[in-house]
């Protein structure tokens, strides 16, 4: 493969298929793992930016861009194990470095505690934390007549459609993939640098005055991830908002970077 382009094979997964799109050589690989409702095209400026420097992979989950879709419901587990056999299909082998957003941090936390001994090290990307939904569903201002569209339908989300699967696309379970999250006591000492947004002081949706204390009880959650091991570090990139992989590509591309060089010394 030329290391310089994102080459994209369709891997099969036993009578479906997965979008994996890799670039660059060298070890550990990168494994780049996207959010809810994204698809992994959005890590193309991260990935690019890393290809120099080792090989790194992302993927359509099922149901997203060029991937087949998969029996639903899903649960976290579910897409774990998904991952764990297209890396082995794919030939994409550990150690990992595995980078997560939103969802994707939950699912990558899962795979490292599941995978210890293949998981070199974690970079979380505003991660979703499994109780979010617990500490900010209470906090929606009550309906209003001349309210967006768009602050409906986030409000439904966050106080009563994510419990029902079918209210995504990839038809995740989130009631059991939130209690599967919280079975991680620890992730021992695996290095992990958590990176978090100013998800709430750039989101135009939320009345400006109450954008500062949401996104204080957004900081503790993202404080919380930080003591799943003790060699964590935290950074906060409070310019972007919660996709810091097509916000602030570069920012994240560095926390990747310097990942990869700490476990190579280590090594």
């Amino acid at each position: 493969m030329n290391e310089t382009k994102q080459v994209t094979r369709s891997i099969d997964m036993g009578g479906r298929c997965l979008a994996f799109t890799e670039s660059g050589r060298g070890t550990p690989t990168v494994v780049l793992e996207t959010g809810l409702g994204a698809e992994s095209e959005e890590w193309s400026a991260v990935q690019w930016a890393l290809a120099p420097l080792t090989r790194v992979c992302r993927y359509d989950r099922a149901a997203r861009g060029a991937s087949d879709r998969a029996p639903q419901p899903r649960h976290a587990l579910d897409l774990v194990d998904d991952l764990h056999s297209l890396l082995q299909r794919a030939d994409a082998a550990p150690p990992y470095v595995l980078v997560g957003q939103s969802l994707g941090g939950l699912l990558v936390r899962l795979f490292a505690h599941r995978h210890r001994q293949q998981v070199a090290g974690l970079v979380l990307v505003d991660a979703m934390h499994e109780d979010q939904f617990d500490v900010f569903g209470s906090t929606f201002p009550p309906p209003r007549a001349e309210e967006p569209a768009s602050l409906a339908q986030t409000r439904e989300f966050w106080t009563r459609g994510w419990r029902d699967w079918l209210s995504t696309q990839e038809g995740i379970d989130f009631v059991a993939s939130c209690a599967q999250a919280r079975t991680i006591d620890s992730l021992g000492d695996m290095p992990m640098h958590v990176l978090s947004a100013g998800t709430f002081l750039n989101q135009p949706l939320i009345p400006e005055a109450l954008r500062p204390r949401l996104q204080g009880m957004w900081d503790e959650l993202q404080r919380r991830l930080t003591r799943l091991s003790t060699r964590s570090t935290w950074t906060r990139v409070a310019g972007s908002g919660h996709f810091l992989q097509r916000e602030a590509p570069q920012q994240v591309a560095a926390a990747i970077a310097s990942m990869v060089e700490h476990v190579r010394r280590s090594a």
